[in-house]
């Protein structure tokens, strides 16, 4: 699997990888945080990593992009699709392959590009 980052192929950096879809590189930001991270300040820190990462990945005329987020409470979910739904309307979120990353672990967004 190759990373990428928003800094184009080649440049590395943690938890941002890439997975292959038909022959393009789809991004896939995994937004989980260290051990000892809870509540309402460490899900504003995954949103406004969240944010940053789709504004990139808009900018950069992808396609599609995936965020990790894991199952837990939904929590994070739920604010991600939120946040679409409200600040994106050329995006839509769609559940990511439940074979890759199970049931209710990633979100893809596609951004309408």
């Amino acid at each position: 699997m190759s990373r990428i980052s928003r800094n184009g192929p080649g440049a590395r950096q943690p938890g941002i990888k890439g997975s292959e879809r038909a022959g393009r590189v789809v991004r896939e930001v995994d937004l989980h945080l260290p051990p000892g991270h809870s509540g309402t300040e460490a899900l504003e820190r995954q949103l406004v990593r969240f944010r940053g990462e789709l504004n990139s990945a808009i900018r950069a005329g992808e396609k599609e992009i995936i965020f990790i987020h894991g199952a837990g409470s939904g929590r994070l979910r739920e604010a991600l699709r939120a946040a679409v739904a409200a600040e994106y309307p050329s995006c839509t979120c769609h559940d990511a392959s439940f074979s890759r990353y199970g049931y209710n672990g990633a979100t893809g967004v596609k951004t309408g590009k």
